[in-house]
């Protein structure tokens, strides 16, 4: 949500966006290795029938 709100000042992810995203949430880089490691989509997708 921060890194939304701080589009709201900054539409680019360039060096004012970063500072914004260390002044509001100074673990960003941290929730981004984390997110990015992640497994963002489910595997098994069904059709509505089965």
């Amino acid at each position: 949500m921060v890194h939304e709100l701080a589009h709201l000042h900054e539409r680019h992810h360039n060096e004012r966006f970063t500072i914004l995203l260390d002044q509001h949430l100074p673990q960003w880089r941290h929730y981004r290795e984390t997110l990015n490691q992640s497994p963002l989509g489910h595997e098994e997708w069904r059709s509505h029938g089965d």
